[in-house]
């Protein structure tokens, strides 16, 4: 596409197609048809001045005046029908929420899962400051109720949700953040609960290179840097990051690196996409999963990698993704070197959990609509000396002292068969999709949606009904400890969920609202009774969840850059017999967020963003005493300088200096300060 500009007016020529993501009709999503023009004409006119030209676009923009008989030969254009490639979650149409690329840059926050917390309807819990650790939950949910996507690759631990943010990937990455509702991820051979939330990382179309340094409260040190080379139809790109900090109380430093690579080729043959990364994690554990012990410790190692292709063949749009992922665990009760462990405790706790996955994906349009088909296969496993069955023969732990064996483990498989169908009727697109599942470990389930979208000028109304389900990770079958007890026979939980939405766009204004409604049976969760200490995990309760999300936004190019309020919504009933729960029960019942850029001068932004939290539940502290979250108002801000090719910037969070647990019994950091700069090649 090449662009000339005029006196008056900027005139966009066409010179030819391909099937590239990038490419303008491909993001429409739609099919489109084209006049096909003798090309001798079009270089005929094209060599001309730009009076010719003028007189070429009424082949281009049908709102261009008509021209005059003996200006331009009359020419009968046959329509030649453009398919877009076929859909991939690396950036999802059905995304019912999203952080674009210019909102992240006013946003003011520090880490990925800062960022993923600026989701409407979105919670994250942190144990620890610095993504050390973080439970992911949306609309209700709990942790292990989401899937978490990278470029639509699906990362989510089959262990347990606690891992599912050790994604090796640094801020400076991210392009955008996409809510999927659980309904429309059946399409792509996926099942959620509740959702998923897609990460999708930036491609450049030039070759650049960026660097960043900062330090701050609680000796902080944060490195970050990143290349990107674009050569012919290939663009490769590699991120490295290093974060450190001394802690902001006792055992709560951490330090993790990561390295991140990528790499896109687009050409007529169709796309390819691959990424490969992987992550070091250590950090402090001071309380995170018991008060009673709280000298805690964790080392994580996670390796990652994909490859996808889609092309069009024979007017059929295929997908084929392979995947696979390692992540590696040690968790001490006693931090070693930090303090002496009893002579009762047996040793630290080691796991090493693997998955492979492999989609295919065929979509083809036709006469009475658009056909998709495919299926999704995903291998889970585990290695542990306290998950799973007994080994026949015990596997050495690498990379610790010899001696050391996994004893036990456990591995399934699950097979996914996937089928959509839509169909435009007027205005409208109504869509229909049906999952069947059998795993090994679980047995057969199933899962379907219905979905209509419907456009009306500047609004878009949509809505679905759908059934989905979870089967239990690997924590929630064989976890053991001396305050719980698993259950091997758990069953799947399956849910109902209907949503409506309308969003509205109009120039620097956008608006959208959503209300949802949700159903779960045969809950999983890990509950007791009042009298008892022991938590057992258990399919025991049906709860209902109800709520909604508001988004308004107004971005400008004046001294006001954006200014954004949302608000989140969310009441949940449970009949459980009188138990105690331990998660299905602690969620965001308010949200408000509120974000604001300004730009008092012109190299200078100054970012603002306010929350207010209000949580539901309670959790017992140290002395035994049940206590009720309190609400928390939260403040940030950053103020960024441009100098040449640098930024010079100082974040501030919890500028309040509130004192607050996500989860009981665990205090957040205080205020705190990040000074540094990025250059930008």
């Amino acid at each position: 596409m090449n662009l000339k500009k005029q006196s008056h007016s900027c005139v966009i020529r066409f010179r030819r197609f391909c099937r590239g993501s990038f490419a303008a009709f491909n993001s429409m999503h739609r099919v489109v048809n084209i006049g096909r023009l003798a090309s001798y004409i079009a270089d005929r006119q094209l060599c001309k001045s730009a009076v010719a030209l003028a007189l070429c676009a009424p082949l281009m923009c049908p709102v261009a005046q008509a021209q005059t008989d003996d200006q331009l030969d009359e020419h009968t254009l046959p329509l030649l029908t453009i398919t877009a490639a076929a859909d991939s979650t690396q950036g999802s149409p059905d995304a019912v929420a999203v952080i674009s690329r210019a909102q992240l840059q006013g946003l003011a926050v520090s880490s990925v899962g800062e960022l993923l917390e600026q989701l409407p309807g979105v919670d994250l819990r942190t144990r620890g400051a610095g993504d050390v650790q973080g439970d992911l939950t949306m609309r209700g949910g709990t942790f292990d109720q989401m899937l978490i996507l990278l470029n639509g690759v699906n990362l989510t631990d089959a262990q347990t949700g606690h891992h599912n943010l050790d994604i090796p990937i640094d801020l400076s990455m991210v392009d955008r953040v996409e809510i999927i509702p659980a309904s429309a991820l059946l399409h792509y051979g996926l099942t959620s609960f509740c959702g998923a939330v897609n990460i999708v990382t930036g491609e450049s179309s030039r070759s650049q290179a960026q660097a960043s340094l900062a330090g701050g409260s609680f000796g902080q040190l944060h490195i970050s840097a990143a290349a990107t080379y674009v050569a012919n139809s290939w663009t490769y790109t590699a991120a490295a990051a290093h974060h450190h900090s001394d802690g902001y109380q006792t055992n709560t430093d951490y330090s993790h690196t990561s390295l991140f690579l990528q790499a896109h080729r687009h050409d007529s043959r169709g796309d390819w996409n691959f990424q490969l990364g992987g992550q070091i994690k250590d950090f402090g554990s001071q309380a995170f999963y018991s008060t009673k012990y709280p000298s805690q410790f964790e080392a994580t190692r996670t390796l990652v990698a994909s490859a996808s292709h889609q092309r069009v063949w024979h007017g059929w749009q295929l997908e084929a993704l392979l995947s696979g992922r390692l992540h590696r665990d040690r968790f001490e009760l006693f931090r070693q070197g930090f303090v002496e462990a009893p002579a009762w405790y047996g040793g630290h706790n080691y796991h090493l959990s693997s998955t492979a996955g492999m989609r295919l994906r065929a979509s083809r349009p036709w006469q009475l609509g658009r056909t998709s088909f495919g299926t999704d296969v995903r291998y889970e496993s585990i290695l542990s000396n306290v998950l799973g069955d007994s080994l026949v023969q015990p596997r050495p732990i690498h990379a610790e002292p010899q001696g050391l064996f996994y004893p036990l483990g456990t591995s399934r498989t699950t097979v996914n068969a996937f089928a959509e169908h839509s169909v435009w009727l007027g205005g409208m697109q109504l869509a229909g999709s049906l999952l069947g599942s059998f795993n090994t470990m679980m047995g057969p389930n199933y899962g379907y949606s219905l979905s209509a979208r419907y456009p009306v000028g500047r609004w878009q109304f949509s809505g679905s009904w759908g059934r989905s389900f979870r089967i239990p990770t690997f924590n929630d079958r064989y976890y053991h400890s001396a305050t719980q007890v698993s259950n091997p026979n758990l069953n799947s939980e399956y849910s109902h969920l209907a949503e409506l939405s309308a969003s509205y766009r109009r120039s620097h204004f956008h608006a959208q609202a959503t209300l949802y409604g949700r159903k779960g049976y045969d809950i999983i969760d890990w509950i007791r009774t009042p009298e008892s200490t022991v938590w057992y995990s258990t399919n025991h309760a049906s709860i209902a969840a109800i709520g909604g999300d508001v988004q308004l936004a107004y971005t400008s190019t004046d001294w006001l850059r954006r200014v954004g309020v949302s608000y989140s919504y969310c009441a949940m009933s449970q009949q459980a017999d009188g138990y105690i729960s331990n998660y299905a029960l602690d969620y965001l019942r308010h949200k408000v967020g509120t974000d604001l850029v300004l730009s008092p001068i012109r190299s200078m932004r100054v970012k603002l963003l306010a929350d207010y939290h209000y949580r539901e539940g309670s959790y017992t502290d140290a002395s035994g005493i049940q206590v009720g979250y309190d609400p928390v108002f939260l403040l940030n801000a950053v103020v960024e300088y441009d100098l040449w090719y640098a930024t010079l910037f100082v974040e501030g969070y919890n500028l309040l200096n509130r004192t607050y647990c996500d989860y009981g019994g665990i205090p957040q950091p205080g205020i705190s300060l990040l000074v540094g700069a990025r250059v930008k090649f």
